[in-house]
């Protein structure tokens, strides 16, 4: 029996001894050459937070290697080294081994281990060049008439090259589109609007498009640092469009509202983004919108019925129907001559919903730059409630208690906004119902 128990306690000795073999380590291994014998700091990401995670010795070569164990959270790792100079990495549960020079770190960084970071150095090569030769033609256009041939020349080469930089961003994520790669790559994304439309043309186009390319409410994306520049640059886009103070305090609004909307199927993103605009807005002494940011809960109704996703069903049950009481809604049109529009967009109102407003002014703004330009607004209300156009193409309609129930009956929503797109006769032709998909026009 003693012999039984020393056989099992030394069977238990053995395993036990063998465990941290069962731990996954992983290497970022790397050379930077002219770094020479200096010291080289890890960092992660969380938030707009930089936690530091390691440090190492170079060696003469600038070679070093850091190790990490399953517990690093995947996300947007930063090397700091030779005072402020950085490259960032992903680390995703794999080992990481590349090589560049001090002199030209993206041009010549090279990954022999790491699909993840080739395919983001890959796009960050090409975008970088593209990006260089956009804003020389830029520069060009600046000082040329529109009707100079070199000015048509400048104009068609950009046009080509923001045709090649989506070109070839979609196939580099052919087949990747789950790759923490594919979220650096898309977060780095913006539109880019054709160079002769006005400016205030293509500021507006860039600010309506601008939230088009990432899903918000990832919240992979709160490993990177990307989120937060995210969130500046679309700040940026607001004192573009809206310089005079008093017009930034509202353009720093609906922005704000976007962000949120954007990620409002996430209460965990939701939470970041609130918390990081309520801080920001706060320094830049904008402290009444702070306090509005403030009230919004992800629990609150009026927030969850705006968010509320509308089912590929609840759209085919509407989808070819004729919108009730039609005649009456074109009655209600400030332009009685609407024989020559292309189709209505109609949006249920939601009544006392602070993002009703808000968004109904983005999407319609949004609309107005697309495809449906040519289509007439109109927002459906009760007698009850009073809702201010929120865009001088917008016509309010108000049928009555009894159209306004039976338009609500065919519709199936009661708590949550709705975007119906007829044609000229009303019969119907697309439906959306999210919100946050409106806000990026993914649904149309």
């Amino acid at each position: 029996m003693q012999g039984r128990r020393s056989s099992v306690l030394i069977m238990l000795m053995l395993l036990l001894a063998e465990y941290p073999s069962f731990a996954s380590e992983f290497t970022i291994s790397g050379c930077i050459v002219g770094t020479g014998n200096s010291g080289i700091y890890l960092y992660r990401f969380y938030g707009d937070l930089e936690i530091k995670t390691d440090s190492a010795k170079t060696t003469s070569e600038g070679c070093f290697t850091f190790h990490l164990d399953e517990s690093q959270p995947p996300g947007q790792y930063r090397l700091i080294f030779n005072g402020n100079r950085f490259l960032d990495l992903i680390f995703n549960h794999g080992d990481i081994r590349f090589s560049t020079t001090l002199d030209h770190l993206i041009d010549s960084i090279r990954f022999t281990v790491s699909e993840e970071n080739d395919l983001y150095y890959r796009y960050l090569k090409f975008r970088s060049k593209s990006r260089y030769r956009i804003r020389q033609l830029q520069k060009q256009l600046q000082s040329l008439p529109e009707d100079n041939p070199q000015y048509r020349s400048a104009r068609q080469e950009i046009m080509s090259l923001v045709k090649q930089e989506n070109d070839f961003t979609s196939e580099l994520l052919k087949g990747r589109e789950n790759y923490f790669a594919a979220r650096l790559i898309h977060i780095d994304r913006e539109p880019l609007p054709d160079p002769a439309w006005p400016k205030e043309f293509r500021n507006r186009y860039v600010f309506s498009r601008f939230l088009g390319y990432l899903d918000y409410s990832d919240t992979l994306l709160l490993y990177t640092n990307a989120l937060s520049a995210e969130i500046i640059s679309y700040l940026s886009v607001v004192t573009a469009l809206w310089p005079d103070p008093d017009s930034t305090a509202y353009g720093f609004r609906l922005a704000a509202f976007n962000l949120l909307a954007a990620s409002g199927n996430s209460e965990k993103m939701l939470s970041f983004i609130k918390s990081y605009l309520i801080r920001g807005f706060t320094r830049l002494g904008y402290i009444r919108l702070a306090e509005e940011l403030d009230t919004i809960s992800y629990r609150d109704e009026c927030f969850a019925g705006a968010f509320t996703p509308f089912t590929s069903s609840d759209k085919e049950m509407l989808t070819g129907k004729k919108f009730p009481v039609f005649s009456k809604i074109k009655g209600c049109m400030k332009q009685q001559t609407v024989g020559n529009t292309e189709g209505f967009l109609i949006i249920l109102s939601v009544p006392g919903c602070i993002w009703d407003e808000i968004l109904r002014h983005n999407v319609l703004q949004s609309l107005s730059i697309s495809s449906y330009s040519k289509y007439m607004a109109v927002t459906i209300a009760t007698e009850a409630t009073s809702v201010i156009p929120v865009h001088e193409t917008e016509n309010i309609c108000i049928p009555g208690k009894k159209e306004y129930a039976k338009i609500h009956r065919f519709a199936g929503r009661h708590h949550a906004p709705l975007l119906i797109v007829t044609d000229s006769e009303g019969t119907i032709v697309k439906t959306a119902g999210s919100w946050a998909a409106l806000i990026k026009v993914s649904e149309l």
